[in-house]
């Protein structure tokens, strides 16, 4: 064999790496003449590989993509340089396609360019998922209208645009009467339709200019312009109502309903967007006690007054609550659906009134919010949270994350980094153990404000998590830009992700993302089996919910801990085989650390010593993930994950070392021995999401799907 010849061994793996690769490949001449795509190409193009050898990629032309992308195309690969882009290509079936491409020139010995290697990704799935996330977030998904938090964004800049020009607005609250019994005695499924049947007849009823929105449950909210200036529309209340009591065909019966309306116009009801709409509320609640099926103004309202004191009343009990030691924290338990453990806690406020007993925080966080009593009850939450996990340490129970729910009015308050700080001071808890959840309205107004404040908590180590992910705002943008940990799927999806498609594929897709973005991923409401199943089934992390628990106080919580209450799963759902990761050090004390890091996990974890002790364990254990040092006698980690390659080329390698050995491990990290380098000391979360991501990329070499 002459010098610098291929050994036809290397040469067939590299045969069988790009016909098995699942990423589309082609390879084309200097004049663009295909030479060679792999089963991948066929997949995505539709065309055999006798049709396209021979061909050029003109084939695939969909006319959509402009001319300059192309000019720029050839202009840099016959330069010699990789050109990176978009094409918007067509499949042999007409079907139009997206597609992400790295073209590659090759050139012989003497720099002559004589080929060109491409790769592809199909951008089309990718980006029908973000866009269905990012639309499913801003509307409704059983009735398609706009949800409460766009309607608000709406409404706020529609009294704007009104204060600007003298125009007039009035906003209806429609909340449909005796609804609820519809749905107890019809089923759910029933009442859903109704409620699609009336906002369709809604819908038929506005103009262009004129929003409409479902607010919640059965209310709905419709904001009309100029309606005193109209004669047209003198009538659109008496429409309305008739719209609505219009009896509704639904599997040969006829269900009829009615609905209690309230009326605010802008200006005289209301100088912005909230109080218009407080306005309406207070008005729509006079028309259903008295008997609903009727339209009140919120003047006509005489009990809207009467509220305006209890309101006052309210918010001077709410600014001593916390002095009189009437705040409560009970705690909800987070389960690893790995494993099955407690790993977390959500920390839930209650107001123990000394008249009304406990009150749910329904009933007067949003008031809090609404006057800004909640920054002095939220600061309270934030130390009163940490004191306690302090508290449970001191008995020596297991180090567990702590949810605090952040409000939208302290997270815009300048001090509240500082405030973390001091009470993370105070209560000598790691930083790490503190879990922030934010609602995506503290990013809307001032998100340049807001990436500075979360910059400030990251810095300081804690966790942040995206509440209610899906239900308001949701801009995948938002995943990007702020830094992240965990994302809360809202418990109106997974309530009924068994047997609605459409939250079962928004809950299948958002874990799949956030995944993809190395995030974590927990779910709420988590109440039945069945949905417990299938979160695991889909590789959601963890859970919280009736299922396991209601939110407990302190006391109770620590019982549970210590009782060591989990989820047994047994089998996992599908029947996967137990994940299995196996750690090399040849120092004990470092291979312990890495135990009681993983043991909470759910993993099979096995440990050697040496790089001798695990090729023996390899050859008697199935094995998906390795976690191995460099540093080890007789045999370093490199050349131990090089034959382990070679060995078990399925399995994920890791190498976790204390020493900078770059050009060794990028070397082999080229040619595919290991898959990741960490370094010692490690922070614990991100090794352990590292891992996660390892089992997940180890189903997908296993299965060829995502988990």
């Amino acid at each position: 064999m002459s010098e610098g010849a291929i050994p036809p061994e290397l040469l067939r793996l590299f045969h069988l790496a790009a016909e098995q690769n699942e990423t589309p490949i082609a390879i084309t001449d200097r004049s663009g003449r295909i030479v060679y795509v792999n089963p991948a190409e066929e997949r995505v193009t539709g065309y055999s590989v006798k049709e396209l050898i021979g061909a050029t990629p003109r084939i695939l032309k969909s006319g959509q993509t402009p001319p300059e992308v192309y000019r720029d195309l050839w202009a840099t690969i016959l330069e010699g340089r990789t050109w990176e882009g978009e094409l918007i290509n067509r499949r042999k079936d007409g079907e139009l396609y997206e597609e992400g491409l790295r073209i590659t020139p090759l050139c012989d010995e003497t720099g002559h360019v004589t080929h060109f290697f491409t790769l592809a990704q199909d951008l089309s799935a990718r980006r029908e998922a973000a866009m269905k996330i990012e639309y499913l977030s801003t509307f409704d998904h059983l009735t398609g209208l706009p949800n409460r938090d766009h309607f608000m964004t709406n409404l706020v800049d529609s009294v704007r645009e009104a204060a600007a020009h003298g125009r007039r607005l009035t906003l209806l609250h429609i909340d449909l009467d005796r609804f609820k019994a519809c749905n107890d005695s019809l089923g759910a499924t029933v009442a859903d339709r109704l409620l699609v049947a009336i906002a369709e007849r809604l819908k038929g009823l506005v103009r262009r200019d004129d929003v409409l929105a479902r607010l919640a449950g059965d209310e709905f909210a419709l904001l009309l312009w100029d309606t005193a200036l109209d004669p047209g529309r003198t009538d659109a209340i008496g429409r309305i109502r008739n719209a609505i009591s219009e009896p509704v065909g639904i599997d040969g019966k006829e269900v009829s309903l009615t609905a209690s309306i309230g009326a605010a116009l802008y200006p005289g009801d209301g100088h912005d967007g909230d109080s218009l709409l407080r306005s309406a509320s207070a008005a729509m609640v006079v028309a259903k006690k008295e008997g609903g099926d009727t339209v009140r103004h919120s003047k006509d309202a005489p009990s809207a007054q009467a509220g305006m004191v209890s309101r006052f009343d309210l918010a001077t009990q709410l600014r001593r609550v916390a002095d009189r030691d009437e705040l409560r924290l009970h705690f909800q338990p987070q389960i690893s659906l790995a494993s099955g453990e407690i790993v977390g806690a959500e920390a839930l406020l209650r107001w123990q009134h000394p008249e009304k007993g406990l009150v749910p925080p329904g009933h007067f966080i949003p008031f809090a919010e609404e006057t800004g009593i909640i920054v002095p009850i939220s600061e309270w939450v934030v130390r009163a949270a940490c004191r306690q996990a302090r508290a449970w340490l001191d008995e020596g129970l297991p180090p567990l994350k702590i949810g605090i729910n952040l409000s939208v009015r302290h997270f815009r308050y300048g001090d509240l980094p500082d405030t973390i700080a001091s009470a993370l001071a105070e209560s000598a808890i790691e930083a790490r153990h503190v879990e922030l959840e934010l609602t995506e309205s503290v990013m809307m107004h001032d998100a340049a404000g807001a990436i500075r404040i979360v910059d400030r908590l990251k810095s300081l180590g804690v966790r942040l998590s995206l509440d209610d992910f899906g239900t308001g705002y949701s801009s995948l943008a938002y995943l990007s830009r702020f830094a992240i940990d965990q994302i809360k799927i809202d418990q109106s999806f997974v309530r009924d992700v068994t047997t609605n498609p459409v939250n079962a594929s928004i809950v299948n897709a958002t874990i799949a993302m956030v995944h993809q973005l190395g995030k974590s991923v927990i779910a709420e409401g988590v109440e039945t089996e069945g949905q417990l199943n299938f979160l695991r089934r889909h590789d959601c992390d963890e859970m919280q919910g009736y299922y396991f628990s209601k939110p407990l106080p302190a006391g109770e919580f620590a019982a549970m801990l210590r009782d060591g209450r989990r989820l047994d799963f047994g089998a996992r759902p599908g029947g996967e085989s137990s994940k299995t990761l196996l750690l090399v050090d040849d120092e004990p004390n470092i291979l312990n650390a890495l135990k009681r890091l993983f043991r909470r996990e759910g993993y099979r974890v096995l440990s050697a010593g040496s790089a001798a002790e695990a090729l023996d364990l390899l050859a008697l254990q199935p094995v998906q993930v390795i976690l191995s040092d460099q540093r080890m006698p007789e045999m370093g980690g490199v050349e131990f994950l090089s034959r382990v390659k070679d060995l078990y080329p399925d399995t994920i390698r890791i190498v976790l070392s204390g020493y900078s050995e770059i050009s060794t491990v990028t070397d082999a990290i080229n040619r595919g021995a290991i898959w990741k380098y960490f370094t010692k000391p490690w922070d614990d979360d991100d090794l352990r999401e590292e891992i996660r991501r390892a089992f997940r990329a180890a189903a997908v070499a296993a299965t060829g799907t995502t988990p």
